[in-house]
Order: structure tokens, then sequence, then C-alpha cells
């Protein structure tokens, strides 16, 4: 429960928010449209839908949204409320921007300037890090606040990922229970779910690009339906529908959705084996680990010995390979450098973007590695799920080109994967600047195709979200 103190404080805001709503949106439309230069497609029809849907509705509101950049509640705040719907102050909504993110911006002055901005703005600043009795009491008072906000029929914006996403896909398979807990604790509460993203944004960003194009879609939503009993399973519902508008922006979009990678290593190549020798002398070891690796994979390597560090090391190789395909199918190009790999986490990171990857290590036995990795379009899978990239591993026959087998096969075995292609003869593989693509009946598919090759082995997956 509030205190007595936090509801004056409230109301106070509420009262100074909304006393400077013009300024502030003038000031908003003036900084994103003439200084940013940013605009939005199809704009009146998408408010208009959505209007139709808010007006029916005079209760709580929950804003939620993906989150790629540091300023994406005020984005969406301005596409979706045009000046003449100011007046309506009740959904204006209360946000919970990172402390550590705003709060301590540039000198004196600025800073000032940016808290008082983010005051008149409705912000009530967000603790998400500790497990301190200080920063857990922070973060329950802040959910205190935006409880009694709703039950006194306001709005909040809430991103459900709790910060922006790590590599710039909305992922419904790891739902967070806050909004859930909201929507079962106050009657009558709807969820305004809306997909934003620029033609230009490939992974997350402090700020879009200068004279960026968005697009939004979205939807108005019960806040809890007949079944839901639990957090999780309001929350869930939630995330399923951001994602299915997330589907819905990527279908009018020229940007690849699927992004996905694999990459598998011979073991027992002698190609293998010249790059990195097992019995190698530390020195030559060491040139090998300076080229490819980072300082913390290396220190990784150092626990390890003989063969078990040779596997090991091509299992880091595999990893940055199957991340460099799935990152270069969304026109992102880099190196080994610029990749760090957390094996345990099933994790790789690109460094240069602080952009975080699923991997996961599918093969791995005495011959040969083989990894995947998905940068967006789908999950990786875990031991519970299997996950959105179909891949197969196989032996080259003696006599075959290793490139040739895999892309024929790879046609194969989507056309035996799928319900509606009868026959491989339907599709065709062509390459993009070194990215494959497949055509069927001519038309290029958003499948998200990778193709590996190494020794004796070639490797193949395409993804089926």
């Amino acid at each position: 429960m509030l205190s007595d103190v936090d509801v004056r404080s409230l109301r106070l805001q509420e009262s100074l928010s909304a006393w400077a709503r013009w300024p502030i949106y003038l000031f908003l439309f003036v900084s994103l449209r003439f200084y940013h230069r940013y605009r939005f497609d199809g704009i009146e029809e998408f408010r208009r839908s959505l209007w139709q849907k808010l007006d029916k509705h005079h209760g709580p509101i929950i804003w939620a949204a993906n989150h790629l950049t540091l300023i994406d509640s005020f984005l969406i705040f301005w596409a979706l409320v045009p000046p003449g719907r100011i007046s309506r102050t009740k959904i204006i909504p209360w946000s919970t921007p990172e402390y550590r993110n705003y709060y301590h911006l540039g000198g004196p002055i600025y800073k000032r300037f940016i808290r008082f901005l983010m005051y008149a703005c409705r912000c009530i600043p967000f603790l998400r890090g500790g497990d301190d009795e200080v920063s857990v009491q922070w973060r329950e008072n802040v959910y205190q606040k935006c409880r009694w906000i709703l039950l006194n029929g306001g709005s909040v914006f809430i991103f459900p990922e709790a910060g922006r996403s790590k590599n710039g896909w909305f992922d419904p398979h790891r739902p967070k229970d806050l909004l859930g807990r909201l929507a079962q604790e106050v009657p009558g509460v709807k969820f305004l779910c809306v997909y934003l993203r620029g033609e230009g944004q490939i992974l997350r960003s402090i700020y879009p690009r200068q004279g960026e194009r968005f697009r939004m879609v979205g939807d108005l939503i019960d806040g809890i339906v007949p079944g839901e009993t639990s957090p999780r399973m309001t929350s869930q519902r939630l995330f399923n529908r951001l994602a299915e508008l997330q589907n819905d922006w990527f279908a009018g979009s020229g940007l690849a959705k699927n992004c996905a990678g694999n990459d598998v290593i011979d073991l027992a190549s002698p190609h293998a084996r010249d790059i990195f020798p097992p019995d190698g002398d530390p020195e030559t070891i060491e040139e090998v680990f300076s080229r490819r690796l980072t300082a913390k994979e290396t220190a990784y390597l150092s626990e390890f010995s003989g063969e078990e560090r040779y596997r090991t090391f091509w299992k880091f190789i595999a990893a940055k390979e199957a991340a460099m395909k799935a990152l270069a199918q969304s026109g992102v190009m880099c190196n080994f450098k610029d990749l760090e790999a957390d094996l345990f986490r099933r994790r790789i990171v690109h460094l240069p973007t602080a952009c975080e990857m699923d991997i996961a290590l599918t093969v791995d036995d005495p011959e040969k590695v083989h990894a995947i990795c998905v940068l967006r379009g789908g999950y990786v899978g875990d031991d519970q799920h299997p996950g959105d990239v179909l891949w197969e591993v196989q032996q080259v026959p003696d006599g075959i080109s290793p490139s040739e087998f895999a892309r024929e096969r790879c046609l194969a075995f989507i056309a035996a994967s799928s319900d509606d292609i009868r026959t491989p003869d339907v599709l065709a593989m062509t390459d993009d600047g070194g990215i494959p693509k497949v055509l069927r009946n001519g038309r290029v598919c958003d499948w998200g195709v990778s193709l590996s090759h190494s020794g004796r082995f070639a490797a193949y997956s395409f993804m089926v979200s």
C-alpha cells in the first residue's frame, strides 16, 4: 500500500503534468519531427483503428510495446495521440524508465532539464537491477504506484520485456509476470498492445537513425479473460499477442524476419588440425587464440588441455560462425573477435552493439560439432521445446562437391518438412551477397536458410516460424 505522502506526490505530479501537456507535446513534435526528421507510414489509419476501440473503453489502460530504443515511449505517444486527444488526460500514460539510463545524463544543467522533462512526462523512475532490500523495496513501491494509478482510472506504460530487446526481437518464450500481476489486481483494465519499428532498425540502439520511417501495428485487448488464474497466464497471452503483432509488422517490411545460421566442424579434417594442432607448441596455440577468441574465451579454454581443449575451441568457432551467418542475414557483417560466446549460458554477444543471440550445440560427438544460432524470427529451442530451426548434418558421399550436396539436400529437406511443397523441383537455391536464399516458383522465401560444410560433413538449416 502507498503512504499518504506517495499519494499526494502522485496527485501533484499528475496536476503539473496535465498543465504542462501542451508545451511538452509541442516540444516532442518539434524535436522528433523536425530535428530528428522522423516519419510514420500509415499513421492516420493506425490512429483511426485504435481510437475506435479506445473510445469505447473508459477504464484503466496498460500500454505495452516492444522496446528497441531509449525513446520508444515518446515515439509511440506522439504517434498514437493526436493533438485533439490531449485533453483526455487519463489516457496520457505514466512511464517507468530505468533510473540509471535517464537520470544521470550529462552535466548539472542538462541533468536537471532531463529530470524536469521526465517529471512533466509522468515518469516514475524504476530500478531494475539489484537484489538488496533497498532495490527490492524500490521496485515494489513503483509497482504500488502503478497499481494506484490504474485503480483510479489512469494509464501506465510498461515495456513487458523489462528493458530493450537484447537482439531486436520480441521473444514470447520469456514472459515476465509484472503486467499479468497488475491486470489480475485491477478490475476492467485493458492492454494497449503496440509494435513499433523503423524500417532501418536492425538491432537495438540508443536512438533511431536520423530520418527514420516507422510503422506501427496495435490492438486493444482484455486485461483478464476467463480461465486465467495466475499472472503468468495473463502475461503469456499478452506476450503472444505482441509476438503476433511483430509478425504482422514484418509481413509488410523489406527487412528479413528470419535470421539464423548453422555451422559444422569435422574434428578429424586435416584443415581443422592444421589451424589448431592439439599438441601444438604454446606460441602457436596463443596465436590461434589471439586471432579468433576474446580474452574471456581464451581464459575459459586455459582450463582444458589436449583433445578436450581442441574440441572446446571448435565449439567456440562453430558457434561464432553460426552467429556471423545469422547477423549477415540481417545486414550486419562482423569477424570472430567481434563475437564472444558463452557455451554454458548458450548465448553469444556481438560486442560492438551488445546484441545477444541464442546458440545451441546440436551435435557434439567424437567426429564433429554442429551449432545453430538465432538472431530473430523464432526460438533456438531448449530441452523442453524443439525450437523454430530445422537442421540436418549429413556425411558427404565421395566424389560429390560438399557445397552442391548441401544445397541439394537442403532443398529436399525443406520440401520433405512442408505439407504444401510436394517436390523440391519447385525450389531453387540462389545467392545474395554470399547469403543463400531459396526461391519458390521464382519468389524469394524468408526462411533464414544457412549452409555449411567441413571435411566429411555438410549441414543445412532453415526456420519454420
